[in-house]
């Protein structure tokens, strides 16, 4: 008990190896949490195609909905991953930057969804795969 309330209150970081497994759980929590809406958006392709959220970066509807889904569909399995983390979650970051730009003036609760993935997408645009990561594997130049 002693030791978990020290760790609690210790005001002193994680262990480069603990940092690395929250990364992990991070990215396969961000990922995995928004593949359902690209494999939807895959699912309603036809649907979506017609009148996709009013074109929201004005590139047409269809290519618009095509690059929504490479981000939430490829770019979220590569970042459960942790290939090109980085440039994945930056992607992701941007589709969530324009998802709440589109539902800026709807209730904060269908607001606030855009805005946390942003946020976990900003964050692990900053930080990268960490350790667990094919990133590392394929990347890690150690001599």
């Amino acid at each position: 008990m002693g030791r978990l309330i020290n760790f609690i209150f210790r005001n002193k970081p994680v262990s480069e190896t603990g940092l690395s497994v929250v990364l992990l759980l991070f990215r396969i929590f961000g990922g995995g949490m928004m593949l359902p809406y690209g494999i939807g958006k895959i699912q309603n392709f036809q649907e979506y195609s017609v009148n996709f959220f009013e074109d929201p970066i004005g590139i047409g509807m269809v290519p618009s909905l095509v690059l929504t889904i490479f981000a939430q569909v490829i770019c979220s399995i590569a970042l459960i991953g942790g290939l090109f983390s980085r440039p994945a979650a930056m992607i992701l970051a941007f589709n969530m930057l324009v998802a709440s730009k589109y539902h800026w003036h709807d209730d904060f609760v269908t607001l606030s969804l855009p805005l946390l993935f942003f946020a976990i997408y900003f964050v692990l645009s900053f930080t990268g795969g960490g350790r667990y990561s094919i990133d590392t594997l394929l990347f890690n130049y150690k001599k």
